[in-house]
């Protein structure tokens, strides 16, 4: 992506060019160089590039307004909303599975309506399955922060949604039994963006809220 003062797409060799300005104000939208959703901090909407289009779809924000937190940067998350019906687990010995412990029984196999929270940045794997796991299950609360920029976006929501069953299936994995079968279904609904508080840690990033720290989590 490209800013430009022409405010039409330019093609060149089979790229296509987009101005990276806010399609509701016209300010400048920051950015890093992988990013696919961007917030405007003039207007404070948010958006995600759709590139079959190509344009910035519009996208709900909201901030995490914990007040006795303080956070040096807010980095972006994805929420996800979603149906999940549980199945079966199947395991040396019983324990309940991931699904139950985040969101518990909701009577028969089926869990219910939810709302996973996954992280939009690259970081490891670890980090990225132990974040989303402890915001699905523990979401502070949430409100509106004037100002603030969020980037680093580089994950879409069908990366987003991908992470979200990792999620599950890794959480599954490490339980100190042995799995043998695992059923559950995702069916996936609408989407928006949350601002997460992050603080520095010496050289590396941790969230503000639980302390799980992004250890490749750079700096911009």
């Amino acid at each position: 992506m490209s800013r430009g003062v022409d405010s039409r797409p330019a093609e060149s060799k089979g790229f296509e060019l987009v101005p990276l300005d806010c399609p509701t104000c016209g300010a400048a939208l920051a950015a890093a160089g992988e990013d696919v959703i961007f917030y405007c901090t003039a207007c404070r909407n948010g958006y995600r590039y759709q590139a079959e289009l190509p344009h910035l779809a519009r996208l709900e924000v909201q901030f995490i307004a914990a007040s006795n937190v303080t956070a040096e940067r807010y980095m972006p998350f994805w929420v996800l909303e979603a149906h999940v019906e549980l199945g079966s687990r199947q395991a040396g010995r019983s324990m309940p599975s991931l699904i139950q412990s985040v969101f518990g029984g909701r009577g028969g196999s089926s869990v219910g309506d939810v709302e996973f929270v996954v992280p939009a940045f690259q970081i490891d794997l670890d980090a990225t399955v132990e974040l989303a796991r402890r915001y699905t299950r523990e979401l502070p609360g949430l409100g509106e922060k004037i100002g603030e920029r969020l980037i680093g976006g580089c994950y879409g929501v069908e990366d987003a949604r991908k992470l979200a069953h990792f999620a599950v299936v890794a959480g599954e994995v490490d339980k100190p039994d042995t799995l043998r079968n695992l059923e559950y279904s995702i069916r996936f609904g609408g989407s928006r963006l949350l601002g997460v508080p992050f603080a520095r840690e010496g050289e590396n990033w941790k969230d503000a809220v639980f302390g799980i720290r992004a250890l490749n989590l750079e700096s911009t």
